[in-house]
């Protein structure tokens, strides 16, 4: 039965993909089907976003430097994120940075070529393999490190709203999502901070559910949680908070050049009048297309999303899709080839990211880290 959800899962992953490319390439015209005025091949197929004439004319144009000098900030951003979970790991074990640094790229390199997301499981594999801490623990570890991502994710996100006009919906949607982060990371940082006290309270109000289900979810959170308490280290504090808001600032500079190698920045009236908004929310969008399940490396949801993203600035359709492919080549390319380096470095088999997987899933009970 396990075997059977995770493979409609990858099929759930993949159709998703498979839509967004859709909508990467062509823009439906439902309202004009649904009146009458076209027919249901033109509606789906008759409107493409772009050129491929065209789009070949933006990429040829593209200012390379900027291009190098983006990529040259993503490797020093894998730096400082490596520093980062190393900082998280210490508590817990001593691993030297560069170790750390080649895990963290081989996660991402099965990311890019794995379904389900399975890079994340496959890092707690091998930092088992490397330095014996339990797979639970490494993968706690890991969850830490996309939560401190989420709480420093917030601030830049409420900045964006603040600084830029969206529509009234998007702005509402936007809100909603950072109080709703702001309050799981508040809840997470006081499982770490005062873990009993905490679990005291949460299993209170799962007590609400059948006795049976109340207690193995409790169980589950407890175990599952158990990693946080380094977010209660105070030594850490300033080291996650100073390496988190670098890693922010590059990743918006990052955006800022990509959009600048296209002529973007001066060809856009919506992102030139404001510059820092506009590339603060492309930057947020462009990151839930990452964080969208789909197929391997965010191929197709990735691309849908930064382009449906991108339309909100009425940037032409061209350099939408351009731009999407150049900023995701800068993250799949670096990512995958030095993850297959430190992957063949230590001689390691992608066997055993299965047998983490079931390892974690039995020690948390009810949470699958595939999801």
């Amino acid at each position: 039965m396990a075997k059977l959800s995770q493979r409609t899962k990858m099929y759930l992953s993949i159709g998703l993909s498979a839509v967004f490319m859709y909508l990467t390439i062509y823009k439906p015209s439902l309202s004009a089907w649904l009146s009458g005025r076209i027919g249901i091949g033109e509606a789906f197929f008759g409107y493409p976003r772009f050129n491929v004439a065209e789009l070949g004319t933006v990429l040829r144009s593209t200012q390379w430097g900027q291009i190098s000098i983006a990529g040259v900030i993503f490797f020093g951003s894998l730096v400082v994120r490596a520093w980062r979970w190393q900082l998280i790991l210490n508590p817990l074990v001593r691993m030297n940075f560069w170790q750390v640094f080649g895990v963290m790229n081989i996660g991402y390199m099965a990311n890019n070529v794995l379904p389900l997301r399975l890079g994340e499981v496959y890092k707690a594999q091998v930092i088992y393999q490397l330095s014996g801490l339990s797979r639970t623990e490494a993968f706690g570890t890991i969850v830490v490190e996309r939560l401190v991502d989420l709480i420093y994710m917030v601030p830049f996100i409420g900045l964006a709203i603040m600084l830029y006009p969206m529509p009234e919906a998007f702005q509402i949607g936007g809100i909603i999502a950072s109080v709703g982060a702001f309050a799981l990371c508040g809840f997470c940082v006081w499982l770490g901070v005062d873990h009993d006290r905490a679990m005291h309270w949460t299993r209170k109000v799962l007590s609400v559910l059948p006795e049976s289900a109340a207690e193995k979810s409790g169980n589950g959170i407890d175990k599952f949680t158990s990693g946080l308490g380094v977010l209660g280290r105070r030594e850490l504090f300033w080291g996650l908070t100073i390496s988190s808001i670098i890693l922010w600032i590059m990743y918006g500079l990052m955006v800022y050049l990509v959009l600048d190698s296209l002529g973007m920045i001066a060809g856009v009236p919506l992102i030139e009048s404001n510059l820092i908004g506009a590339v603060l929310v492309i930057l947020f969008i462009t990151t839930f297309g990452f964080v969208v399940p789909g197929a391997p490396g965010a191929v197709g949801t990735y691309h849908g999303v930064a382009v449906l993203g991108l339309s909100l600035f009425k940037v032409p359709g061209d350099q939408a899709v351009g731009f999407a492919l150049l900023l995701h080549a800068l993250n799949y390319i670096p990512l995958t080839a030095l993850g297959w380096a430190y992957f063949w470095k230590y001689g390691l088999s992608f066997r055993k990211s299965s047998e983490a997987g079931a390892v974690i899933a039995e020690e948390n009970q009810s949470i699958t880290p595939a999801q």
